[in-house]
């Protein structure tokens, strides 16, 4: 569990300042009354007043600037387009995005156990415990073992600790040490599931509210304020829907990837572990 903290937190902390800057509205331009960008009445006036330019100089001083504002909009068009999307979205926005960074947080947490940690290359570690078996060297092999935090590794170690003892013995130690290691290698995955079907509900739920919203503004608003609160009602329904998908797909795929990598650990566990009482059984009918 203390390994899952740090991502959580990093995470959650990362989405949260995303989304709050996101939320902000613009404040880019003013615009009157009647819907006249302001601002732009205030460069052409700045524009009128300024000197006459030679014309190769105001004409290369022109492209530079429309280049320069071509690249302004390329770069804040899409960061505009997603803070627009998570506005309209309403407060069922931040309830999927919670859900989203738990998920993140815990593909990260899993990502790092299950590739990292108890991902130790089986054939080349077996291969070792096997020659060290093979000459004698129990002590040795223990060493091998405890040497590694992997599930696998604490197994092995269960069985070779027991070599005196009988294969019945051994068996019961193995599967001892098997109760206590493979829940690791199952924990917290089961969530991102539960997390991608919640983010859906949520989204779903953000919809009907804004399907409310919008039979409310066309039922009992004011005909000047019903097209806008119609058009916000639809928005909410159709982005909260959208942020719920976006955040369940990805992890559901999570979900199935590292499930199937916890299963072909647990194989490896299984057939490695019948290989060393196997192994070791042998070895104390040659003594």
């Amino acid at each position: 569990m203390k390994g899952f903290t740090l991502p959580f937190l990093l995470t959650v902390s990362l989405l949260v300042i995303c989304a709050a800057s996101m939320a902000q509205q613009p404040d880019e331009t003013a615009v009157d009354s009647l819907g006249v960008d302001t601002t732009a009445t205030a460069v052409e006036d700045t524009v009128a007043a300024e000197p006459v330019q030679e014309p190769d100089d105001a004409a290369g001083t022109m492209q530079d600037t429309g280049e320069e504002a071509e690249v302004e909009m390329e770069e804040g068009g899409l960061f505009s387009d997603i803070a627009k999307f998570f506005r309209d979205g309403g407060p069922a926005m931040w309830a999927i995005l919670l859900f989203l960074a738990v998920g993140v947080a815990i593909s990260v947490e899993r990502f790092i156990f299950l590739f990292s940690i108890a991902d130790m290359k089986p054939e080349k570690f077996m291969g070792r415990i096997a020659e060290l078996i093979r000459k004698g060297s129990i002590e040795g092999a223990i060493a091998s073992c405890a040497d590694r935090s992997a599930p696998l590794a604490r197994i092995i170690e269960a069985a070779l600790r027991n070599y005196r003892n009988t294969e019945r013995d051994i068996q019961n130690a193995v599967d001892e040490m098997a109760l206590a290691e493979l829940p690791r290698l199952n924990a917290r995955t089961g969530y991102l599931a539960t997390l991608a079907n919640v983010s859906t509900m949520v989204g779903l739920l953000g919809t009907i509210f804004g399907l409310i919203a919008a039979f409310e503004a066309v039922g009992a608003a004011d005909p000047a304020e019903k097209s806008i609160m119609l058009a916000n009602g639809i928005s909410m329904a159709m982005n909260t829907t959208a942020f719920g998908l976006i955040s369940a797909i990805p992890l559901l795929l999570v979900h199935s990837f590292l499930t199937a990598k916890t299963d072909s650990l647990v194989d490896d566990i299984d057939r490695y572990s019948v290989m060393v009482i196997n192994m070791l059984a042998q070895a104390r009918k040659e003594a």
